[in-house]
């Protein structure tokens, strides 16, 4: 049955790369033979062969499989067992046998397929290097959701377009994207597709989705028991949506848009939490030989669990910090560049009316309210006696000038969270 999904949390904890790991399950690659014998024959390279291999069959393969596949290629590997491979080069943690880069294969009920986006992250320009002569069938449409995306970008609509040979405007029904996509799915009914919504409260659900935000719903596609079907407005196509689409999006939610999301929306979706969570911090900068509790001398899991709670004390959950910040980071200056330039930003716009607050996130003062010696937010004072000669009958309050400080240094890190 088709699933709906929604996607949602802080910013930073990986809701769009999440998605983009999942569009790589909806990409077919029609690979020959003699594609993956050449570039073996040119690189040599196992983990290559046997990556070709299960992107060309587009299924899970047990090493059986993948064995008598190698065999039918007639590249002369005798004795050659693709399971020692796969081992070397899984993601899995753990085990008796040390990994290698690119660690890509993983198992799913004792057979092997390619984590797509591992291996597109190793190597971005796979496609292009190996795959250039193949063939992709996209069974995916991506979309970001923005307040002036409507139901004719959507769905279909009426968009003037020119056509050279008669030098004329041609005013009939253009299809939106989720019209196009569910063409594709009810063509190919023995194949998923899906549509992908970044940002999906960004835009005017209730216009957007129009007429089939009742359609949507899992048990009224096509085919399904309770079957529902409509006429559009503009095509007077009679429409309905498969049973073969699933539909995901994403959702900020520090936005403050998410209040406005609609009733029936929420009705007909699964919302699956994306929260700040410092264990993935601390496991992919395990990856690369990096203790996440001692980055130069800094606790990095410390540090990003303290901001956290502060922000949830003064704010709330929904504006946390996400992992994704720090994990870049491989020295302390590294973490000085995430805070000054992306995590103080952030700040200033969630307290943009009260901008001591960043202050005391970062435990920036002392008992007395006075700057500490290392503070990472500092300010100064603005006093009309020292900047202006003359302010007659106005009544000028001194104002605070909040600033980054320039000199951060080891000690303005292990200082938010000793204190």
């Amino acid at each position: 049955m088709a699933e709906n999904i929604i996607f949602y949390g802080p910013p930073g904890t990986g809701k769009t790369f999440f998605m983009q790991k999942m569009i790589s399950d909806y990409i077919d690659y029609n690979i020959e033979d003699d594609t993956i014998r050449q570039t073996y024959m040119h690189n040599s390279e196992k983990w290559l062969l046997l990556a070709l291999i299960l992107l060309q069959n587009g299924h899970l393969m047990d090493s059986a499989e993948i064995s008598r596949k190698v065999d039918t290629l007639n590249l002369r590997l005798t004795d050659y067992m693709p399971s020692d491979t796969l081992e070397r080069h899984s993601t899995e943690q753990g085990g008796i046998i040390q990994r290698q880069s690119p660690q890509i294969f993983s198992r799913r009920n004792g057979k092997w397929f390619v984590d797509k986006a591992a291996l597109f992250s190793y190597e971005h320009d796979f496609v292009k290097n190996y795959m250039s002569d193949s063939a992709l069938n996209k069974r995916f449409e991506f979309v970001t959701f923005h307040q002036s995306f409507s139901y004719e970008d959507f769905v279909e609509g009426i968009r003037p377009t020119y056509d050279a040979e008669t030098n004329t405007l041609d005013y009939s029904p253009k299809d939106g994207v989720f019209k196009r996509i569910c063409k594709n799915a009810s063509e190919h009914p023995e194949n998923s597709y899906a549509i992908f919504i970044d940002e999906i409260n960004r835009g005017n659900i209730a216009e957007i989705f129009g007429e089939l935000i009742s359609l949507i719903e899992s048990d009224k596609r096509k085919g399904e028991a309770n079957e529902l079907e409509t006429t559009l407005p503009y095509s007077k196509d009679v429409f309905s949506v498969p049973n073969n689409l699933n539909i995901y999006g994403t959702m900020n939610s520090a936005d403050k848009s998410i209040a406005a999301i609609d009733i029936a929306l929420r009705r007909r979706f699964q919302f699956k939490a994306f929260p700040s969570n410092s264990q993935i911090l601390t496991d992919v900068l395990s990856q690369h030989r990096l203790d996440a509790h001692n980055i130069d001398g800094v606790d990095l899991v410390r540090l990003f669990d303290t901001i956290n709670s502060r922000i949830e004390l003064l704010l709330d959950a929904n504006h946390m910090l996400g992992h994704a910040y720090f994990m870049k980071v491989r020295t302390y200056r590294d973490i000085l560049d995430v805070i000054a330039f992306k995590v103080v930003p952030l700040l200033e716009e969630y307290f943009f009316d009260d901008l001591q607050k960043v202050q005391l996130i970062f435990n920036s003062l002392n008992a007395d309210g006075e700057l500490k010696e290392h503070a990472i937010y500092c300010h100064e004072e603005l006093s009309p006696e020292n900047l202006f000669s003359y302010t007659g009958e106005y009544d000028i309050e001194p104002v605070k000038h909040f600033f980054v400080n320039p000199d951060l240094t080891l000690e303005s890190l292990v200082q938010i969270y000793q204190d």
